[in-house]
């Protein structure tokens, strides 16, 4: 069980880790201004979203199942969310609940079928990841821009850490699920 006094089981975070440090001192070496603190800290604002999708993906595969759906929900309720509050002119406050209605209700559909009917959860996710992306395609085949005061004003809110780096609400919201 043991490599040299450590559990193996700590190896494929230790790579990891280790493949992140060596990545980033190249970049640091290549390109003036790579080694900064706003650049890690750019790592968390761009992936905020999937670093919330990591913690439900942890717990759907810490139970021994499989989500294939998970990108494709996340799309499909992005385009209703685009799709109301863009072109309906409808308020975030009533969208935002709706959609993480809609995404829950479409997992736990998902689920219910898994547990009470016994289906394969390779299928029935690739179903539902099916299902979602031609959904998303009924509501448009464009992609919508979003123009509304309030998404604007949240995507583009600094929280300011140490000087004059900083980071975004999506960073301290997926920071609070990771916590949670």
């Amino acid at each position: 069980m043991n490599i040299r006094g450590m559990d193996k089981r700590y190896l494929p975070l230790l790579v990891t880790v280790g493949l992140f440090i060596v990545m980033f001192a190249i970049g640091s070496a290549e390109y003036n201004g790579f080694f900064s603190l706003q650049v890690f800290l750019n790592l968390l604002i761009d992936n905020a979203f999937l670093l919330i999708t990591a913690v439900g993906m942890t717990f759907v595969i810490l139970s021994g199942g499989i989500d294939l759906s998970v990108g494709s929900v996340i799309a499909l309720t992005t385009m209703i969310s685009a799709s109301l509050v863009q072109n309906h002119h409808w308020s975030p406050w009533l969208v935002i609940p709706l959609v993480l209605a809609i995404g829950s209700l479409f997992g736990w559909c998902m689920g219910s079928l898994i547990q009470y009917f016994k289906l394969q959860p390779f299928i029935v996710t690739l179903a539902g990841m099916f299902l979602a992306r031609g959904l998303c395609y009924v509501i448009s085949i464009e992609s919508i821009t979003i123009d509304n005061e309030w998404y604007q004003y949240v995507s583009q809110t600094k929280v300011y850490l140490f000087g004059k780096s900083y980071i975004s609400i999506s960073v301290i919201i997926a920071l609070a699920v990771v916590a949670a």
